[in-house]
């Protein structure tokens, strides 16, 4: 069941503009790349954290994960949150910033503190909705 459902997130995520690149050994999953570039040397982050599913959005250059090591439990659907993904920020376990890639820009989910805040996060709003943050100026380049 793991697999296919493995299986599908990577055909979908590559169907939104991340290159996913997939991996069996759990070390090497910190960061996905694009094709052209090779993996990061270091495979974890200070923190500790991993990522899963990672891809980097071509317009802004920054790595999305679908998923992270610290929130097992929650992962972010390419069907409902297309060019979305967790942000993983390289000293800190307490941020689980969720992030999606919008129109050359990256537009906040959120930001939570607990894999419960995360998952709501996630119920009250879909991609276009954080989107639209665009035209209030709440995003950033990268």
């Amino acid at each position: 069941m793991r697999v296919a459902l493995v299986a599908s997130l990577l055909l979908t995520c590559s169907c939104f503009g991340f290159n996913i690149i997939p991996s069996t050994d759990d070390s090497s999953q910190q960061q996905g790349t694009d094709a052209a570039a090779t993996p990061a040397a270091d495979s974890t982050t200070e923190s500790g954290v991993l990522g899963g599913l990672c891809g980097v959005d071509p317009d802004t250059g920054v790595t999305l994960c679908l998923a992270i090591s610290t929130c097992p439990d929650v992962v972010i659907d390419p069907d409902l949150f297309p060019g979305c993904g967790f942000r993983i920020h390289p000293t800190s376990v307490d941020v689980i910033d969720m992030e999606c890639a919008c129109y050359g820009q990256i537009c906040p989910i959120g930001v939570a503190t607990t894999c419960a805040q995360a998952a709501t996060l996630m119920q009250d709003q879909s991609q276009y909705t954080v989107c639209m943050q665009v035209d209030e100026g709440r995003c950033t380049a990268n």
